[in-house]
């Protein structure tokens, strides 16, 4: 049971984002603003024990001067004129509408809608001016839409500029390539015995040590332009790197708890060979026993020595976030891979996650679909970029999952509620709105939300 969030007095007086901390105060008293800003694009500084960067605020200082305006974004973007990286401040401003209108199936105000490209820094530094404060009598939802807008933008900006926009052809070049003949031996360790319209192929893996097979399923999972940004989004670090923790991904499905620590070495010493794999990070999460752990670390660590690995780190999965019923071992490192799956593409180095489950596993039944997951992911974002939502938005994001998963939308809505939200009392809001519970508890820590002006009041039942 989530921790229970305390209820505050609303104070009627003031508009829900006028007395929002502007992140311009806290840069304007920093004692080294460059040091600020460093830290801030490095994933954020503690404020009352929480991780926050400038994803996490929703106001800024209209008095602030173009120059300091311009030091904080160039800073913040690591580029050293904002007039040589137009055409890269107009793509991402572009995916940030598009990811706000059509994924997050947010309405943005027309003035931002009919946004012209920016044709110059003064323009860049138009649209920051946006999102300064309301003033009495401003629409009220204007300079919170030009955060929004904002947040995203840094997150795309982000991503392009650290060659982050590829994951999804490096994924799928790893995964045919793991189908081949080994180049040096001649071994294939992975047979596609059958392609399946759901995506998981029926594949059977030769185990080159023991010299025998087990049969399976696999899969590889390579995120999106749009799972990115989610993930930046709702990471407390706001980095590009945290975003692509597991950007190349992979599943494979196996029939007992013997053949899943069979495979773990198979599989790590694979890619420790062919893709240069390293940093290797083994994941439980309440799959194995302690003793089946340490039998899978102590074989899988004598064939990574063998190739030259120094060692690997295991873990168990202790995230309380995390769907109770989820089961797996995992599988983290970093890996080399073609730029955007170009063969003749520069080689970069990434994260990669394999995911090792067994076949009858209860991961993605009932509320735990990743219909409902992906349900989380978008009012988390939307409580990052927005502050809140309606009662009408979470009809939205709940009918499109009930689509997917076949769980009535009004099912859904009641478990989203009693896990992962809280209402927010505050004046200027005439309607039910709703946050998300672990970003909501975040902000009135920080002190992001106005304690005297934001009310949070638990809604399970």
């Amino acid at each position: 049971m989530a921790e229970k969030l305390p209820t505050i007095t609303n104070s009627p007086e003031k508009l829900p984002y006028q007395q929002w901390y502007p992140i311009t105060d806290i840069f304007r008293n920093a004692p080294d603003k460059k040091k600020f800003i460093d830290a801030m694009k490095k994933g954020g500084i503690n404020i009352n024990g929480e991780n926050i960067t400038p994803l996490d605020f929703f106001a800024t200082s209209p008095d602030l001067p173009d120059d300091e305006i311009v030091e904080v974004i160039e800073g913040y973007l690591d580029v050293e004129k904002l007039e040589n990286n137009l055409e890269d401040i107009n793509m991402a401003l572009k995916t940030s509408k598009n990811y706000i209108e059509n994924y997050l199936h947010r309405d943005l105000p027309k003035e931002i809608r009919n946004l012209s490209d920016v044709k110059s820094a003064a323009d860049v530094i138009k649209i920051f001016r946006k999102t300064a404060a309301s003033k009495e009598g401003d629409n009220i939802g204007l300079s919170p839409a030009y955060c929004a807008l904002v947040k995203v933008f840094v997150a795309s900006f982000e991503l392009r500029k650290k060659e982050m926009d590829g994951l999804m052809k490096e994924s799928e070049y790893i995964y045919d390539a793991i189908f081949e003949p080994d180049g040096d031996t001649g071994i294939q360790n992975f047979h596609c015995l059958q392609k399946e319209k759901n995506g998981y192929d029926k594949v059977a893996v030769y185990d080159d040590v023991n010299h025998n097979m087990l049969f399976g399923n696999s899969y590889f999972r390579g995120k999106d332009e749009a799972s990115l940004i989610s993930k930046f989004v709702n990471k407390p670090e706001a980095t590009a790197e945290e975003a692509a923790k597991d950007g190349i991904g992979f599943k494979f499905e196996v029939k007992s708890i013997a053949d899943l620590k069979r495979i773990i070495p198979i599989v790590s010493r694979y890619f420790k060979k062919n893709f240069e794999a390293g940093n290797f990070i083994f994941e439980n999460t309440k799959l194995l026993a302690s003793n089946e752990v340490d039998e899978v670390e102590k074989e899988s660590e004598k064939q990574l020595v063998a190739l030259g690995e120094e060692s690997l780190f295991v873990k168990e999965d202790k995230n309380v976030y995390s769907n109770k019923n989820f089961r797996a071992f995992k599988i983290n490192g970093q890996l080399g891979v073609p730029m955007k799956g170009d063969v003749d593409g520069m080689k970069m180095r990434r994260q990669f996650e394999i995911q090792i489950v067994l076949v009858d596993n209860d991961n993605e039944t009932g509320f735990s679909n990743h219909y409902v997951y992906d349900a989380t992911k978008k009012l988390a974002a939307v409580t990052k970029l927005f502050g809140s939502f309606t009662d009408k938005y979470l009809n939205i994001v709940c009918s499109e999952a009930e689509a997917g998963v076949g769980i009535s939308a009004e099912k859904i809505k009641e478990y989203l509620k009693h896990n992962f939200l809280v209402e927010i009392e505050a004046s200027g809001y005439s309607k039910k709105r709703y946050a998300s519970r672990k970003n909501a508890a975040r902000f009135l820590k920080a002190g992001i939300f106005p304690d005297k002006q934001i009310g949070i009041r638990d809604v399970r039942p």
